[in-house]
């Protein structure tokens, strides 16, 4: 039996985050033989992929420095359009829509602004949307975005995570911070930051070398919360004084032996999307400098299209480009087609990505699971009950999924060396 003073699960951002905060004592346990998490990057025929579309950009200034003093990292501003009703336009929509050539669609967005107000203590998302934006922006954009990308009901989902996420409407300005420590939305000009050679991914391969003890293709099947042991698929075991575990909160409880069953029966309350990832190899460098595209349209599968290779120089200098699609599933949406590949090329030519379809060499489907957690009215409170057990018997549940968080890989890796610094001064 192995002894260790800090255990950790997993080793994507916040597991990276927790063992660097740790410094000392730890061991990390990670099912792949990758680290990262899903914030690593694959290679596809010559194409760089992110899994789900990465940048990087933090209002945590101990995070930037943590990472720009690993890895050399490359900048620029942002360029992200909305597609719609045939156009593209700058993003957000709610900022642009004037650009619209549809004076109809304009007019009505106007409108709808001039007796908007700001939202606040809204009921639910759908609320939210039609208070802060009106009903323009909300019929021809917001809310068929919205309801493209979570495939529920908005009623279902809080609006309290919305100033993190979601850009206010024209006139009202607004900045990302870099330095203030709440995340706020991005905009039309942010500056973001991706690695200057290779895929996302690579940020985590440098802060990796700074991790010393970490163990591959050790999935968790079991803890034993009374004895403070890890139990792997192998059958190894592991005892530890405290763990912290970035898996799945519902997870987690899951395979906790001799759990109070009340804790199993709520974490079922807890929502998640998850993903197809359309993953578009193009057989030569990419050719035009967008870097997302958002659509609410149902013609076009993806909410979200990302260009992977206007990422950095060294990636548009390749011969070959990658091209990845979000496309989620929900318990109100379900991606019936069976021509998945034909929809994917024709909505690339619709949105003028490319011009023909012999530009593409190779299309791949990938699920995703966990992609993103679903903010309902309830999770913080379900959350709340089972971390305050956890806590008590020296286990800590942390990242996108450890908290239920709707929160990107920068704040994954702060939360992670936050617990880590927090646990390591309690020794």
């Amino acid at each position: 039996m192995v002894k260790i003073d800090y255990l950790i699960i997993g080793s994507g951002p916040s597991g990276i985050g927790a063992a660097l905060g740790l410094e000392r004592d730890y061991l990390v346990l990670e099912s792949s033989y990758e680290i990262g998490g899903f914030s690593s990057t694959i290679e596809l025929n010559g194409a760089v992929f992110d899994l789900g579309g990465h940048s990087f950009h933090t209002p945590h200034p101990e995070i930037k420095e943590l990472v720009y003093s690993s890895i050399e990292m490359h900048e620029q501003k942002r360029d992200a359009q909305c597609f719609h009703d045939g156009e593209l336009i700058q993003y957000p929509f709610q900022k642009n829509f004037n650009s619209l050539t549809n004076t109809q669609i304009v007019n009505e967005c106007r409108q709808g602004l001039s007796a908007c107000d700001d939202g606040k203590n809204s009921a639910h998302f759908e609320e939210y949307i039609e208070r802060r934006f009106g009903f323009g922006i909300a019929k021809h954009f917001m809310l068929p975005y919205n309801r493209k990308l979570w495939g529920r009901d908005l009623r279902r989902l809080a609006a309290d995570w919305t100033g993190e996420r979601v850009a206010a409407p024209l006139g009202i300005g607004e900045k990302f911070e870099t330095e203030g420590g709440n995340r706020r939305p991005l905009q039309s000009d942010t500056v973001i930051a991706y690695p200057a050679k290779g895929g996302f991914g690579e940020i985590f391969k440098a802060l990796g070398k700074r991790v010393k003890n970490i163990e591959f293709g050790k999935a968790v099947e079991a803890i034993d919360f009374k004895r403070k042991i890890v139990y792997t698929t192998e059958k190894q075991a592991y005892k530890y004084k405290y763990l912290i575990s970035t898996i799945p909160i519902i997870k987690l409880v899951n395979i906790i032996q001799d759990i109070p069953p009340h804790f199993i029966e709520i974490s079922k309350n807890l929502d998640f999307l998850s993903l197809k990832l359309g993953l578009i190899v193009i057989n030569h460098p990419v050719d035009t400098p967008i870097q997302r595209i958002y659509s609410a349209e149902d013609i076009i599968p993806a909410h979200k299209i990302a260009l992977n290779h206007n990422s950095s120089d060294y990636l548009r200098r390749l011969p070959k480009h990658g091209i990845m699609m979000e496309i989620s599933e929900g318990p109100e949406k379900k991606i019936l087609r069976n021509d998945m590949e034909k929809w994917i090329i024709d909505s690339l030519l619709k949105v003028r990505i490319i011009k023909t379809i012999s530009e593409v060499e190779k299309i791949y489907l990938k699920e995703a699971k966990f992609a993103y957690p679903v903010p309902t009215h309830n999770r913080d409170s379900i959350v709340d009950n089972i971390q305050t057990w956890l806590i008590n018997e020296d286990i800590y549940s942390v990242g996108r999924f450890g908290q239920w968080a709707y929160i990107n890989s920068d704040e994954a890796i702060f939360r992670g060396f936050k617990i880590g610094r927090e646990i390591s001064s309690m020794a």
